[in-house]
């Protein structure tokens, strides 16, 4: 598929998009759903409900028309979300009717009043922000993936994998430290640097999944330069007399893989108490391609998290801990080898050596332990919403390479990271269209290494602090609205270790910065909406870019810091247009983003010799950029109950002044999905099934005088998901779910895995999970 047959079905897309619909005589009887605020009972506009994985919107009435809704059963369940209010998952069967109007209440939200719903429970992201969310649902079929996986359904989001196991999301081209991870309402602080290191995160615990493409950055500060992913725990249930939870256990043929988890919860002590339990564990072997075996990637997953709140009135308290626990093989084809060994790994593009399937995880390997901490509280009161989080983490990263002598147990790497973080945030509606948000952030970070590894640190000691204080002004009427945010923020940070050598380098560096933003959302009819946004972010550079010297094993370079960088400042504007009507549901994003002094680093043609063997080098860079690109995501309503997505994404990132491509940005990528919803005719159980393609183009936008090799070929993907539910009772369901990646075995590379340069992408993945709601 090249970019002009691309091109061409775009053509046929948007006339599909104006055909008229059926004559209003054939229609059906409309069965309204009216969505209310609980307090006021004023119909609520631009109401978000999700079903599956498509969203609809409430028009200008507040309304809804159900028949709308392909596929509604009983059993169907709707995640309604909106503006300000407390989100709401109910079932087809619950919703009531008075007369003709089937009615649902929300209930104001006490802590973040309008602002959007982004995952059924908490509001974190502004009305006037470009997003996309990704529900409950979707997370819970995807038992065992990582966040980047999952992330793939969203329109401009890809992954930069570092081989099979290891994957981070990449956003509009921005990937790494400008991708700010919010769990929980904590800023996610670990040992992202690293390309062979992937967030420290447990999907089975969030409950829905918010992405923010653009740079909302006085919100939530630096780091916030290429986007924001919100991850949130559904709210604890209050006042519920009986016990929830869920059981789910996954089997997946790649690598032979088992997942599975579990969580409670119910209220204690009148209602006021209220718990949530959860656990998960996973065991992978050997990853595959679809030829050969990927030796020594298994992966050993174990974690959990307990989530205690109490709730009086105007006051509400939770407190959290969860410690995720992960053990991940890397590929030994890519370690122990010489400069003969390596041009005839580049050159073949695949490991020299194959041994059987094992389980066992051997070395080299990384083990991560994470523990999180949070205390929230709020209170609600005439003069506003007053809210302060106080968490702590700690990141235990262990490495382990081959190492001659039999000294392969010790670590080449132990890193200790602790994480202080504190938040005070006043919010305050008044005038009925006004609202002022205000707040501060201090976080305090100290990561240490571990002597007596006999190795030289990758990267020296340091400790960091960062204060930052921001304030926003909102203004919302009711087709439209606008808000202005300024933020100022003081970076401090010191950095000191010994080089091979035996000199001291590092040293102290200091970055203040002000950011602001402008956007707003104009209801174009009750079709329509446009959405824009203009901000302006920073990053300091981290101390991996600065001071980097040493091997990463689980990418198998050598990577080469740059002491003098300063910080990376962007501009981005980005404009939404979005379309939801009976049959078509249209979102396009399109974005321009000026980055002065934009941080990468790319491979050279120097060799290093290390003890371990030789390793291609890379060194980091800055350079002036402009990236710009489109996102597209389409959704049709076909005939009977067939539905119709295509989601597509393109971006362009070069050098302001010379043109040069930058490495590592995704080529253009195109998913499509035909879903079959039948109405079975039943009030207790239900059917879905969906054949999936995806196609991502040979990237030509690279610099092929620096990379190790050339880009890959395009390829097609072909994949297929099944599920079944049933209704137990009046709140129980299980559901069977049969799904499969790469079902045709295609052997590709994708040129954002930087493991391409000595293997192949996985191959077949037929998975078959169970899952049980109480």
């Amino acid at each position: 598929m090249s970019y002009s047959s691309f091109r061409h079905w775009l053509l046929v897309i948007a006339l599909l998009c104006g055909y008229p619909l059926r004559a209003q005589s054939s229609a059906p009887e409309p069965r309204l759903l009216l969505i209310e605020d609980a307090e006021s009972g004023e119909a609520i506009v631009g109401v978000r409900i999700l079903v599956g994985k498509i969203s609809y919107l409430t028009g200008l009435e507040g309304t809804i028309d159900l028949n709308r809704i392909k596929g509604l059963s009983p059993s169907t369940r709707l995640e309604i979300s909106s503006i300000g209010y407390r989100s709401l998952i109910i079932r087809h069967s619950e919703l009531k009717r008075t007369g003709k109007i089937y009615r649902v209440r929300l209930h104001p939200d006490v802590r973040e009043l309008s602002t959007l719903t982004v995952n059924a429970d908490r509001k974190s992201v502004s009305v006037n922000a470009v997003s996309r969310q990704v529900g409950a649902n979707e997370i819970a079929r995807s038992m065992g993936s990582s966040l980047a996986a999952i992330l793939q359904e969203v329109s401009g989001v890809s992954m930069l994998q570092n081989g099979t196991t290891v994957a981070k999301p990449i956003i509009q081209g921005m990937y790494g430290n400008r991708i700010l991870i919010v769990n929980n309402g904590v800023r996610q602080s670990g040992q992202q640097w690293g390309d062979d290191h992937a967030p420290e995160l447990d999907m089975s615990s969030s409950h829905s999944i918010q992405v923010v493409k653009g740079a909302d950055a006085v919100r939530y500060g630096a780091e916030a330069l290429g986007g924001i992913i919100l991850m949130e725990q559904k709210r604890l249930p209050y006042g519920v007399k009986s016990v929830r939870g869920s059981l789910g256990t996954l089997y997946a043929t790649n690598g032979r893989r088992s997942s599975s988890m579990a969580s409670v919860e119910g209220s204690l002590l009148g209602g006021e108490w209220a718990y949530r339990l959860q656990g998960s564990y996973t065991n992978a072997g050997d990853r595959s391609t679809a030829r050969y075996i990927l030796n020594n990637t298994g992966v050993r997953e174990q974690n959990f998290s307990t989530l205690l709140g109490w709730k009086r009135k105007a006051w509400e308290v939770e407190l959290l801990y969860s410690r995720y626990d992960s053990r991940g093989g890397i590929l030994r084809s890519a370690q122990l080898r010489n400069r003969d060994q390596m041009a005839e790994l580049l050159s073949i593009g695949q490991p020299l050596t194959f041994t059987p399937f094992s389980r066992k995880i051997d070395y080299p390997y990384h083990h991560v332990i994470h523990h999180t901490a949070t205390l929230k509280a709020n209170h609600k009161a005439s003069w506003g919403k007053l809210y302060a989080q106080s968490s702590w983490q700690r990141d235990e990263r262990k490495e382990y390479a081959i190492r001659r002598n039999n000294n392969s147990h010790f670590p080449t790497l132990a890193l200790n990271l602790t994480s202080l973080q504190q938040l005070l945030r006043w919010e305050h509606s008044y005038a009925t269209s006004w609202q002022t948000e205000a707040g501060g952030h201090y976080t305090y970070t100290n990561n240490y290494n571990t002597p007596g590894t006999g190795v030289v640190p990758v990267i020296p000691n340091y400790v960091d602090y960062t204060l930052g204080f921001f304030g926003v002004q909102k203004y919302q009427r009711r087709l439209w609205g606008a808000e202005l945010g300024l933020r100022v923020d003081h970076q401090r940070m010191k950095a000191l270790g010994y080089d091979i050598f035996g000199d001291l380098y590092g040293g102290p560096h200091q970055f203040t910065n002000i950011t602001y933003s402008l956007g707003g959302h104009y209801r174009l009819g009750e079709y329509w909406r446009l959405t824009t946004n203009l901000g302006l972010a920073w990053r300091a550079p981290h101390v991996h870019e600065l001071y980097s010297q040493g091997q990463q094993h689980g990418s198998a370079t050598y990577v080469i810091g740059k002491p003098d960088l300063k910080s990376e400042l962007s501009h981005k504007w980005i404009t939404s247009l979005s379309y939801q009507s009976h049959r078509v549901r249209l979102q396009l994003d399109a974005y321009l983003q000026w980055i002065d002094g934009y941080i990468y680093d790319e491979p050279t043609k120097e060799i290093r010799t290390t003890i371990s063997g030789d390793y291609p080098v890379f060194l980091f860079q800055q350079r002036d950029a402009f990236f710009r690109g489109v996102d597209l995501d389409l959704s049709l309503d076909l005939i009977a109950d067939l539905s119709y997505r295509i989601v597509g994404s393109m971006v362009w990132a070069n050098e302001r002044n010379t043109g040069r491509y930058f490495p590592y940005i995704p080529a253009l990528r195109v998913d499509q999905e035909v879903g079959w919803r039948p109405s079975l005719g039943s009030s207790t159980s239900s059917f879905e099934l969906s054949v999936k393609h995806r196609f991502v183009d040979k990237q030509r936008r690279f610099d092929p005088e620096t990379d190790l090799t050339n880009s890959p070929p395009a390829y097609h993907l072909v994949g297929l998901e099944a599920s079944y539910s049933w209704l137990i009772g009046k709140r129980q369901e299980l559901e069977l779910a049969l799904s499969s990646d790469n079902l045709l075995n295609k052997q590709y590379k994708d040129y954002t895995n930087r493991a391409r340069y000595y293997s192949h992408d996985a191959g077949r993945d037929v998975r078959l999970s169970l899952r049980w709601t109480f």
